[in-house]
This record gives structure tokens, C-alpha cells and sequence, in this order.
């Protein structure tokens, strides 16, 4: 019997059980309801950050009317980290972590790499799922995050 719900999956190169990975669970959107958000986005975002953002969005491209799911996946992100990137402590030692405002544990990693670290700190912390966002090191905002089950 496995030990995974049927939502989630372990990936072997992050060495974690994945709830949600917006890489791989990619949003279906309409391109005119892509071009309606992503017009609005950048002004949401600081000054500083703001044309990154605009020439990004700009640069996506369609699959007959709809929005290619790459570029729906980066908007939906970038809306969602927009929301969520600030909030309280979330009191995991050793992790540099917030709560946000939908009450989930989040921290930020630079690239690709084994979270088995930052799912266990979170699990020893009470945590089931922690939400962990990926950026570059060039990257001004997170490209990709990913809803990790945790296990102590």
C-alpha cells in the first residue's frame, strides 16, 4: 500500500513528497484572460521589480486561443506570490520562513535542489505542509513553488 494520497506524488531529484507543483500542475487559461491579468500585475509589484515582470508577461505565446500553459503557470505564480510573500514568523529553526495570509508556511529557495531538509524543519515545527517557493539567483521573484507534505 502506498504511502502517498492519490494527490500527491515523491520526486526523486527534490527528494520530497509534492502536494502541488505549478511546473507540473499547469493552469489552462484563455489568452485574453491571460492578457486581462497580466496587464494589471506589474503595477502590483514594486518599482524595482515592476519591468521584469511587464517584459516577462509580454513575451508569452499562445496555443490557438489559448494562453500556453508555461506562461499561465508563471502568471498564476507571480499572482500568488504577489498575495502571499509577507507575513509573521512561522518559528522554524534553522528556516528563514513565514506565515502568510492563507495560513501556510513558506520559505524561499534559490534553484532546484534536495527538500527533504526544508520538509523535515518544517515537519519538527508542526507544519504538515509547508509552500516552498523557487527563484534564481538573478531573479528578482520566485518562478515556481511547490506544496511539500512534510514527515518528522
Amino acid at each position: 500500500m502506498s504511502e502517498h494520497t492519490p494527490y500527491e506524488r515523491h520526486d526523486d531529484r527534490l527528494n520530497a513528497d509534492v502536494l502541488w507543483d505549478s511546473s507540473y500542475d499547469m493552469p489552462d487559461m484563455k489568452g485574453v484572460e491571460f492578457d486581462r491579468r497580466a496587464e494589471r500585475l506589474p503595477g502590483l509589484y514594486p518599482a524595482k521589480v515592476r519591468e521584469h515582470v511587464r517584459a516577462r508577461l509580454a513575451d508569452a505565446g499562445r496555443v490557438g486561443d489559448d494562453q500556453h500553459p508555461y506562461d499561465a503557470a508563471i502568471l498564476h505564480v507571480w499572482e500568488l506570490y504577489r498575495i502571499e510573500a509577507t507575513g509573521h514568523d512561522a518559528h522554524i529553526p534553522g528556516l528563514d520562513a513565514w506565515v502568510s495570509a492563507d495560513g501556510l508556511a513558506n520559505t524561499i529557495v534559490e534553484g532546484e535542489s534536495d527538500l527533504s531538509r526544508v520538509a523535515s524543519m518544517a515537519a519538527k515545527a508542526g507544519w504538515p505542509v509547508v509552500r516552498v517557493w523557487m527563484r534564481g539567483e538573478e531573479d528578482p521573484i520566485p518562478y515556481r513553488f511547490l506544496l511539500l507534505r512534510t514527515r518528522a
